[in-house]
């Protein structure tokens, strides 16, 4: 594990010394978690703190990552990770736990934190926990969202794939297939068990975050601990112009690695097209986000929706739309994903889990229903008229600045230092 110079600023900086430990590759492709994590080192250097990042991943990458050093920890071999989870569940533990649950990672973990002098921890995920019960210093468990409510889900499981989402990227592709086979065998124990681990880190834990404020109640109200909602921030864009885009053109974005994005798209082919072919409505869909060709695949046969994959200029690439569509019918959390369309002004159309944990009003920030007809109903007025779409939009990008850009977001991790470090008495400003 290399560990890069720090910069003047660094040493010089007058905050807290904070170790980002984070279960996944923070340079690699953008996605909602990364999002997430982006928000706090943002909020966290804005307020003079001083953050070193920790990625548990096999992937290379960049030495730094929004201007903090990044190091890199190379998770366990297929080998021991089968023996992790046979340990977890035999000790009364979560699968998702036992995949970075480690000896030589932990002591790592604890080098770092004593080689950097770190102050605070901000842990990623109930994966991270075994890493850093028992540790001197405070920890700050952000749980992103209520895995054990989404896996409980039967939608979660009915045509999903990829249940291992992102971490399918870290296993070699000869053991996805029976790795995602068992997964899927085990994801209602792996419910029942992640729901009384939840419940024994927020009591366990200096400080418990969830991306979604009513989540962040859920789980309180389960553990009888304070829980916070800190969610992820996106700034408004470059405003895009739905009104002077083609009338029918729409854009989806999400990775199709994660199960629910898949499931989206087979409802928008399935369900929504028929119907707005029915009334006339010629929809174009350009779908942004990571996808394998067999993904791809999957919907070449249908002209009204088009892959276009990962992009770079995410701005760009949601810029020339009408309108922005989350049909999702399975998930928790807030999705990142609506939140990156408002930021240019785009209307969006969605279910209400599309935009759950969002402070919008329907009909003023957003289109919302929960059937086929209800959506394809918000998206011929659309079509139809330009400036209804405009005017959305600009709500919606309006709301998303006053309630969850980063100044926003930057305070409610100003209160969760403040929750976990009595000793300190003087708090940066």
């Amino acid at each position: 594990m290399t560990r890069p110079d720090p910069t003047a600023a660094e040493r010089e900086a007058p905050g807290l010394r904070i170790l980002l430990l984070a279960a996944r590759n923070v340079t690699g492709q953008r996605n909602g978690r990364i999002t997430v994590l982006e928000t706090a080192v943002k909020a966290l250097t804005a307020q003079g703190h001083t953050v070193t990042v920790l990625a548990l991943t096999s992937e290379a990458g960049p030495e730094r990552w929004l201007d903090c050093p990044v190091r890199r920890i190379a998770p366990p071999k297929p080998v021991t990770l089968a023996a992790n989870a046979v340990r977890a569940i035999f000790r009364g533990g979560s699968l998702n736990e036992s995949i970075f649950d480690a000896t030589p990672i932990r002591n790592e973990v604890r080098t770092a934190i004593s080689a950097d002098s770190a102050q605070v921890v901000i842990a990623d995920g109930i994966r991270i926990w075994p890493l850093v019960q028992g540790l001197e210093v405070p920890v700050i468990m952000h749980l992103d969202d209520l895995l054990s409510d989404r896996y409980r889900d039967p939608k979660f499981i009915a045509g999903n794939e990829s249940v291992l989402g992102y971490f399918s990227s870290q296993l070699p592709r000869p053991f996805l297939p029976a790795a995602e086979r068992l997964v899927k065998l085990l994801l209602g124990f792996e419910a029942r068990r992640l729901a009384v681990r939840e419940r024994q880190v927020a009591q366990a834990a200096d400080f418990t975050a969830l991306t979604s404020r009513a989540e962040a109640e859920i789980l309180a109200a389960r553990s009888g601990k304070p829980v916070s909602g800190i969610p992820m921030a996106v700034d408004p864009r470059e405003p895009a112009d739905p009104a002077g885009a083609a009338s029918n053109s729409a854009v989806f974005l999400g990775a199709l690695y994660y199960g629910p994005n898949m499931a989206a798209l087979r409802f928008v082919r399935d369900e929504l097209l028929p119907l707005l072919r029915a009334r006339g409505v010629a929809l174009q869909l350009d779908v942004i986000g990571a996808a394998n060709p067999t993904q791809q695949a999957e919907f070449a046969d249908c002209p009204e929706i088009s892959i276009r994959g990962y992009v770079d200029d995410l701005t760009a690439a949601l810029h020339g739309h009408r309108m922005f569509l989350s049909p999702v019918t399975v998930g928790t959390g807030v999705k990142t994903k609506v939140l990156d369309g408002m930021s240019v002004g785009l209307p969006v159309v969605a279910t209400r889990l599309g935009v759950a944990g969002i402070p919008m009003v329907e009909g003023q920030h957003a289109l919302v229903a929960d059937s086929a007809a209800g959506l394809a109903e918000h998206i011929e007025l659309l079509v139809q008229q330009p400036e209804t779409a405009a005017a959305l939009g600009a709500a919606g990008r309006a709301l998303l600045a006053e309630t969850m850009s980063v100044p926003v977001v930057q305070e409610a991790w100003r209160d969760a230092l403040d929750a976990v470090r009595p000793e300190f008495q003087e708090v940066p400003k």
